[in-house]
């Protein structure tokens, strides 16, 4: 019994080894940076966990196995899946996403991902055909060790893991896999995001609003680079290129995140990069832009397209919606009509006929994986193509590409040439545009199947956005914009500056090479594990 005892424990060791690379690597790292009782500490965890999963396979009760055998492939499948997507693994920013937007985007996650998910599935068969052997090689033998103290020894491994993840708000990954996806979902739940009111607005206007309409948009997976009014060398935005003397093209921007439900937060709230990570959660708390906007007098609006009915994204509560006038989403999923994001145009363009001053805050459908479904087919301009069925797949990049190119050609140069036209922008008086995206795109970079939402080492290319400002006015007429300098971080401020609001955060106007802040964040924003500062400077 204790020759396969070790065994069995040297051969989980050595699978965890070869397939999820981290141990020794972790290990080594805490050597090199660490002190020793450090070091002792987390081995000590480690042989722990894999004694309490070794253990597992010698209990009595049959029923009490399943639930253990099936807890481990369930966590093995999770870790290895997010390892063949982003490198990495699963992390707590990961779960977050995968809770927040299952039922909107979860086909085409299975859709995209499919060549990862099938991979895993291999693994997993190999490890239910070694697990199966094993068990009936003890239940042979009869080689059976007391439930309680299994159970004891595994809970135990479970606090040591956790403690690790607790001390080191998630810098520090612990094995065995079980104990590291498990500690991910205790740590998750235990560590639950504020939910209520906003704190009120006191700060007053103090000045005449710049605008009658304020419009700020924010695209959905719309990386800056492959706007060919950005330099990209495919023609992406030739309507765009038409008009480019009515509008100012402030060049590659920096997202405040590379994850959509981060970057729409912060925009709300207006969070600065010096507040990050946000460990007091103010961006929950704190006014945001539509408090801002009904404060000056404006009518407010939140329109989008990637949600439905009264369902709320992005971390948004009810209780934002006491400062929304008029709050749109289409009663179903997004589907293609005669025009891009036809809904969002024609809500727009009804709201714009109101006398009042109007504030927009618009989240559109985007160019969200599947790229394929993002554009109708009768758009099909760049070729080749994935199928609408393909996964992304290294050797499949040129495809995967033009996809891309052809969902950024429908639903930014199109879109545009839809949405100025039916709401008679250029027409309209005071009205500015603010145009960006949530985050950039990477594809099939660096070996990743991940396009956005990486938590640690991301393509910078996730954090790269484009930005446009749109006025039918003179107000940013003579100022002298330059390219490639601006951020997310400006956005509130320049709103609130412009709806007659004093602020001290730097805008648009206050910008230069010198302060420019083009970093975007990885990870978890409210710092509940590790948290990564990126700066897109670096590319050029």
């Amino acid at each position: 019994m204790k020759l396969w005892f070790g065994f069995i424990f040297v051969l989980l060791v050595a699978f965890e080894t070869v397939v999820y690379e981290n141990i020794f690597h972790e290990l080594l790292f805490l050597f090199t940076t660490k002190p020793l009782y450090i070091v002792l500490f987390y081995s000590f965890a480690t042989i722990i966990g894999f004694l309490s999963i070794t253990s597992l396979f010698f209990l009595r009760n049959r029923w009490l196995f399943s639930l253990f055998f099936m807890a481990l492939l369930t966590t093995y499948g999770l870790e290895l899946v997010y390892k063949n997507i982003n490198n990495v693994g699963l992390s707590l920013n990961d779960l977050s996403v995968a809770l927040a937007q299952a039922d909107a985007f979860a086909l085409d996650a299975l859709t995209t991902y499919q060549e990862a998910i099938k991979q895993t599935f291999i693994v997993l068969v190999v490890v239910i055909l070694f697990m199966l052997m094993v068990r009936r090689v003890v239940h042979i033998n009869r080689w059976y060790i007391s439930a309680k103290w299994i159970i004891v020894l595994y809970l135990f491994a479970l606090a040591l893991g956790y403690s690790i993840l607790y001390r080191t708000i998630g810098g520090t990954e612990t094995r065995p896999t079980n104990f590291k996806v498990a500690n991910t979902f205790i740590y998750y739940l235990s560590n639950r995001l504020y939910y209520g009111k906003r704190d009120k607005l006191l700060q007053k206007a103090v000045h005449k609003s710049s605008y009658k309409n304020i419009i700020l948009i924010v695209d959905e997976s719309v990386g800056g680079k492959y706007l060919s009014i950005n330099g990209y060398p495919k023609e992406t935005t030739p309507y765009l290129e038409s008009i480019k003397s009515r509008y100012i093209n402030l060049g590659l921007a920096s997202s405040v995140a590379n994850c959509s439900q981060s970057s729409n937060i912060l925009l709300m709230s207006g969070a600065s990069l010096n507040s990050l990570p946000d460990r007091g959660q103010r961006v929950l708390k704190q006014p945001s832009i539509f408090q801002y906007a009904k404060r000056a007098g404006y009518r407010t609006h939140y329109i989008s397209e990637q949600s439905r009915g009264k369902r709320l994204q992005n971390l948004m509560s009810k209780y934002d919606l006491e400062y929304i006038d008029d709050f749109f989403q289409p009663k179903e999923f997004y589907t293609h009509k005669s025009m891009p994001e036809e809904d969002l145009i024609k809500a727009t363009k009804r709201a714009l006929k109101s006398s009042s001053k109007n504030f927009f805050f618009i989240v559109k459908h985007g160019s969200h994986f599947q790229w394929e479904k993002s554009y109708p087919q009768s758009e099909k301009y760049f070729l080749p193509t994935l199928k609408s069925s393909d996964p992304l797949r290294l050797d499949k990049k040129e495809e995967a590409i033009n996809s891309y190119l052809n969902a950024i050609r429908y639903n930014v140069d199109l879109f545009f040439k839809y949405f100025l036209k039916e709401t008679d922008f250029f027409n309209q008086k005071d009205t500015l545009i603010i145009y960006t995206s949530d985050h950039g795109q990477s594809i099939l970079e660096e070996g990743r199947t991940s396009t956005h939402c990486d938590s640690t080492n991301p393509p910078l290319t996730q954090g790269i956005v484009p930005l446009l400002l749109f006025s039918t006015n003179g107000v940013l007429k003579d100022f002298q914009f330059k390219k490639d300098i601006y951020s997310h971080y400006e956005i509130m401020p320049t709103i609130k500056k412009f709806m007659g609001y004093e602020t001290k955060q730097k805008t648009f106007f206050d910008i230069n090479e010198t302060n420019s802040q083009q970093t975007f964040v990885s990870g978890d924003i409210f710092g509940r594990t590790s948290l990564e500062f990126n700066s897109i400077k670096s590319m050029r």
